[in-house]
């Protein structure tokens, strides 16, 4: 059997059920190559006294050792972030139902839902692009567009390692219409250290951050009230 289990964004996320699964599983493993590592692996081997060893990429996806661990035993998967966010997490899950192995999924919070803490609607964002560290993919600005022309706002995931400021820089350098448009940083979700930015993407080319994860936000049209709650924030 799998579990794949989120720990959320923060240490303490990690909910009772996914807890009880990692102390009950035979083998525990984690992987961060999806997201930057916040999480303190040691205080949830102390918490259900375990041992958790991690994954790398080339583990995970080449050599298959979480479904071949999970043949003979059960195995606990742990991720930052929600169990399912990454689609690499989900195919783990396909391919052990095609294998007849049993899974099961805990879910956590997620960039998914801690944007909502910068006012906007969460039912109102669209297609979600992720930018990545090397490369500026035309795909980011062709779905951004696409959320611009029915009013939805855009979130762009970045790369592990990937400053807002560069981020930014790549995406003017890809369309420079966007320079005076309103953008939101947030960086480091749920942690202590959290912050959230509201100005032009020019200005956030031209700003330095603190430690990454950061994503980017792109608002669309507004509602009354998410305009209210963007005030919060350093008018742009």
């Amino acid at each position: 059997m799998i579990h794949l289990i989120g720990l959320g964004l923060d240490n303490k996320e990690a909910t009772e059920k996914g807890l009880e699964a990692i102390k009950s599983a035979d083998k525990a493993y984690a992987e961060f190559y999806t997201n930057t590592e916040t999480i303190n692996l040691e205080r949830i081997e102390e918490k259900t006294d375990s041992s958790i060893q991690k994954l790398s990429r080339k583990e995970v996806e080449q050599e298959d050792k979480i479904l071949e661990e999970a043949k003979d035993s059960d195995v606990a998967f742990l991720v930052s972030g929600d169990a399912l966010t990454a689609t690499t997490h989900y195919d783990i899950k396909h391919r052990a139902e095609e294998k007849e192995i049993e899974t099961e999924v805990v879910h956590a919070p997620s960039i998914f839902t801690s944007i909502a803490e910068t006012g906007l609607n969460v039912y109102k964002f669209g297609r979600t692009v992720t930018l990545p560290e090397n490369g500026k993919p035309d795909s980011v600005i062709k779905y951004v567009e696409k959320n611009d022309e029915i009013g939805l706002h855009s979130l762009i995931l970045l790369d592990i390692n990937l400053e807002a400021s560069e981020a930014a820089e790549k995406i003017l350098e890809m369309k420079p219409e966007f320079s005076k448009r309103e953008a939101l940083v947030l960086e480091r979700a749920n942690l202590e250290t959290q912050e959230i930015s509201r100005m032009t993407l020019e200005e956030v080319s031209e700003k330095e951050f603190g430690e990454p994860p950061h994503c980017l936000i792109l608002p669309g049209e507004k509602s009354h009230k998410e305009e209210e709650f963007l005030t919060r924030w350093r008018d742009w």
